[in-house]
């Protein structure tokens, strides 16, 4: 959207988008809890509580809150980082450390921040921007950011470390271009999106095998739950991030889409009607806890899985990275494979975190500089073996390890090689920000459905609309 033509500027048009994500937010979210005080950066973060989303890491700024009124502004003369959780304290330290052995080398000091949760990560950065001190470097939102103008072209520092280690993962590069060809992201890891699945209580019903279709899983899913203790699938489907990906897997498995090759909206396609009817058929066996739809933040079926009251979440290995620090035992019940299939096969999403810079912030001529240390093959192998399994390496050299071959591990290989991103087929767009994360169409589209009795194709209707409207705002001519 270009301000200027509705008569706001680039600060004006940044604060707004600031009030209506945080008004939107703030209208669900939970009363938000006291920050932190303040401790050096790169110091041990809190560990996080069991099951949930972790203790924002100590740093100088204030923790997140629920709107974003008072943004932890970057300091002049300070390096200012900030990353999505990783949902263990381990890896997000590792990642922060990193940054701050460059700073040590070039006398800066460095800060970091690990923030959990996408609607409110997105609304701390508009209002960071909007108050013109945003960070150096983030790894969220950036082909939002970079649309507006606010981000680098990070193609020609990309090209200097694609090729090192065996070469990164192509999905590595493809997940940070945009229609352009600008590389919007210096990517450092594979998130994939596996379902987490227990062997214990789900293989005894199939052999030992996860559900090899959606429709086994709802013949079979009765026999292995017992609500309201524990359901089948802890399905997201409220107002947070995580329902985009649950609900396009389903469509995905059944020829659906939710943009056009050119990056169009396209949710009133045909084709995403059976996949909407297997969602609809799951709720009906009542398989998906009925809280899903109240829901507004990402830890909701981290949480659910963790305390074993789901039996499946299709989630990135978040999760699993927590059961591996956190809880061992589930961790060994717990298997990782590509979701169901449905008519068109199973389809898992795959996508690189990656981080770029604002252009604006403060030191952000010392940021390519941090980007070039960080992405060195020794330091990302030292990140990813820091907890390993919580992300695919990008490079594919230290995929090759007996864990990545021959583990239960080797599921998530296969999907950081043939996995989609959340916009296939189209390159990704500046509008999934707003529809996911500021006005979770989707997630409302569902509840028109099942809530309110809507009829599907008319569903479809009112969220092509939905989504239109934003393409038409963040998607410049």
């Amino acid at each position: 959207m270009d301000a200027g033509q509705r008569g706001l500027s680039r600060r004006q048009f940044l604060a707004r988008q600031a009030w209506a994500v945080g008004l939107a937010i703030a209208a669900c979210a939970p009363p938000p809890t006291s920050p932190h005080p303040a401790t050096s950066a790169g110091a041990q973060p809190t560990s996080p509580p069991a099951g949930g989303a972790p203790a924002p890491a100590p740093t100088t700024a204030p923790a997140v809150a629920a709107t974003p009124a008072a943004p932890a502004a970057a300091t002049s003369g300070v390096f200012n980082v900030w990353f999505s959780a990783n949902w263990n304290d381990i890896t997000d330290k590792a990642v922060g450390d990193t940054f701050a052995e460059w700073g040590k080398q070039h006398g800066l000091k460095v800060e970091w921040q690990s923030i959990p949760g996408s609607p409110q990560q997105l609304a701390k950065e508009s209002a960071a921007l909007a108050a013109g001190q945003p960070p150096e470097l983030n790894n969220a939102n950036r082909t939002y950011w970079f649309s507006q103008g606010e981000m680098a072209d990070l193609k020609e520092l990309v090209d200097k470390f694609k090729d090192l280690a065996g070469g990164m993962y192509e999905i590595g590069i493809s997940s940070n271009k945009v229609a352009s060809g600008a590389v919007i992201g210096a990517p450092y890891a594979i998130d994939v999106w596996p379902a987490h699945w227990r062997m214990d209580l789900i293989g005894p019903a199939t052999g030992g095998r996860f559900f090899d279709t959606y429709e086994e899983l709802i013949q079979l899913g009765p026999k292995v739950q017992q609500p309201p203790r524990t359901y089948t699938y802890a399905m997201a489907l409220g107002h947070e991030g995580d329902h985009m990906n649950n609900i396009a897997t389903a469509l995905w498995a059944y020829g659906g889409r939710v943009a056009t090759e050119q990056g169009v909206p396209d949710i009133q396609n045909a084709a995403n009607k059976p996949g909407i009817e297997t969602i609809v058929n799951m709720w009906k066996a009542k398989l998906i806890p009925p809280d899903t739809f109240a829901q507004t933040v990402t830890s909701w079926n981290n949480e659910t899985y963790q305390k074993g009251r789901g039996l499946i979440a299709a989630n990135p290995a978040t999760i699993m990275g927590w059961l591996l620090v956190n809880d061992t035992e589930l961790g060994d019940k717990t298997g990782l494979s590509l979701p169901p299939k449905g008519s068109a096969g199973a389809f898992a999403e795959g996508a690189s975190i990656a981080f770029n810079y604002y252009k604006k912030a403060p030191l952000a001529s010392q940021a390519p500089s941090a980007l070039e240390f960080f992405m060195q093959p020794e330091n990302l192998e030292r990140i990813s073996k820091s907890v390993e399994g919580r992300f695919v390496p990008v490079y594919r050299d230290h995929a090759k390890t007996e864990f990545w071959q021959t583990s239960k591990f080797a599921e998530m290989k296969k999907i950081a090689e043939f996995g989609r991103i959340r916009e296939w087929p189209s390159a990704p767009v500046a509008w999934l920000a707003d529809v996911q994360d500021a006005r979770y169409v989707l997630s409302d589209m569902m509840q028109k459905i099942i809530n309110d009795n809507m009829q599907i194709e008319e569903a479809q209707a009112w969220a092509q609309t939905q989504m239109m409207d934003s393409y038409n705002k963040l998607t410049k001519a």
